[in-house]
């Protein structure tokens, strides 16, 4: 019987599940997604992938602080 070991792609240094995660928190932040949502998105993955969950909380918390200082700048205009 053969037995399948897990190892991680070999992936460049700026190809990471932290980046991966930023992204994907910036996208759910423009798609408007709640943050209750994305907490529990964040929450179920950092068992799995720790690194993943905390460029996704990074990246979401990021694009609402950029959404909100273009909503400021536009209404001070």
């Amino acid at each position: 019987m053969t037995m399948q070991t897990i190892e991680s792609a070999a992936t460049g240094p700026n190809d990471d599940s932290y980046n991966a995660g930023y992204f994907d928190g910036e996208l759910d932040a423009i798609s408007k997604l709640p943050a209750r949502m994305a907490n529990d998105r964040a929450s179920m993955a950092d068992p799995h992938d720790p690194l993943w969950a905390q460029g996704y909380a990074d990246g979401y918390l990021h694009q609402i602080q950029v959404t909100y200082a273009l909503a400021q700048k536009q209404a001070a205009s």
